[in-house]
């Protein structure tokens, strides 16, 4: 039987490093039975072009640090503190990469190439005038064409008996119901099956993992919540991710509103939901979720603040509210610790 599964750059975009459950039970999946994992060399780009474009932010912010504290750094004696060699996005973006060829060599993965048909220019520019899908009226995705047309020209010439696309990007691609390829395109590929998330699909061919992930294994509780706690209290995961919930956010004060900082995890409450055996590994896929109450400052420009007045021309107030995180983590009944843990999603409640 031949069996392709394409995945989409959203389907990498919030898991640069495939440190989620479901990533890992796809790969197990590609690597076990008759199945080639396919993305296009645009995606390949993409993905590369996703995270730099993460990167770079995060590097400026701290250049700006550093250059707002230089001048006193060096007064201290402790002007290298900041490694400026490491304060090159690049070089980030080029370890990644070689972090993404080694997952593609190591999991089989089949690049395919961009489409080199005759009149390739030709087809994609009359969907883009007459606005086929992946076009779409106010929106060019003329990246999502160049996607598509990868994907049909590479079945054409293997002719595979199932194919599978896996893109939460449904405005493009899917149909009204999301769950199905959008008409527009259905008849370039016979048959194709199309699923907004890897979890989607593995429900799907939940009976072929069987030999690979008992679901619903019998956990100890107190144990992984024990381990959870473990686990963040000795790192910053959580207070980084409330710091940038917050700092991105508005707030409505008893006197202004304003933006969110200062914030401090008062109380946190884990809730295991899912917990998957990989066999092989004997580790344990663990989805979860947390609760968070958390105790932060309103923060605001004070509008009566003029130069040379004392205090640094802001106003603040205490608050408090509550989030709600879902996340994965990996736990290794052999060593008994904790690993690539991967957020996924955070609200307030």
């Amino acid at each position: 039987m031949s069996y392709l599964i394409f995945i989409d750059t959203n389907v990498v975009h919030n898991d640069f490093f495939f440190k989620s459950s479901a990533i890992k039970k796809l790969l197990k999946f590609t690597n076990h039975k008759p199945v080639k994992l396919c993305i296009t060399e645009f995606n390949y780009n993409e993905i590369i072009k996703k995270y730099r474009d993460n990167v770079r932010p995060a590097i400026k912010e701290v250049r700006q640090v550093r250059n707002s504290v230089s001048k006193k750094m060096e007064e201290l004696g402790i002007g290298d503190l900041f490694d400026t060699e490491k304060l090159r996005a690049e070089k980030y973006v080029e370890n990644y990469k070689q972090f993404l060829d080694e997952v593609i060599e190591n999991n089989n993965i089949q690049i395919v190439g961009y489409p080199t048909g005759e009149h390739v220019t030709a087809l994609i520019s009359e969907r883009y005038f007459n606005g086929i899908k992946p076009f779409g009226e106010g929106k060019p995705s003329f990246q999502d064409a160049i996607i598509w047309q990868s994907m049909v020209e590479y079945c054409e010439n293997e002719e595979p008996e199932t194919v599978v696309f896996i893109s939460n990007n449904t405005s493009d691609f899917a149909d009204k119901s999301k769950n199905k390829i959008h008409n527009d395109i259905e008849d370039d590929i016979g048959g194709l099956l199309f699923y907004n998330t890897v979890g989607a699909f593995l429900e799907h061919e939940e009976d072929n993992l069987h030999d690979y992930f008992i679901d619903n294994y019998e956990y100890d509780k107190e144990l992984l919540e024990s381990e959870l706690r473990n686990f963040f209290d000795g790192n910053s995961s959580l207070d980084y991710t409330i710091h940038d919930l917050l700092m991105n956010s508005e707030f409505e004060g008893e006197y202004f509103s304003g933006w969110g900082t200062d914030g401090y995890i008062e109380d946190l409450e884990f809730e295991i939901l899912e917990v998957t055996l990989d066999i092989e590994k004997n580790e344990l896929l663990i989805s979860f979720g947390v609760e968070l109450s958390v105790s932060f400052s309103i923060e605001t420009i004070d509008p009566s603040f003029e130069r040379g007045d004392p205090g640094d021309g802001m106003m603040s107030e205490s608050s408090s509210t509550d989030i709600y995180l879902l996340g994965d983590i990996t736990y290794s009944l052999n060593e008994g610790k904790m690993s690539d843990y991967v957020e996924k999603e955070i609200d307030f409640l």
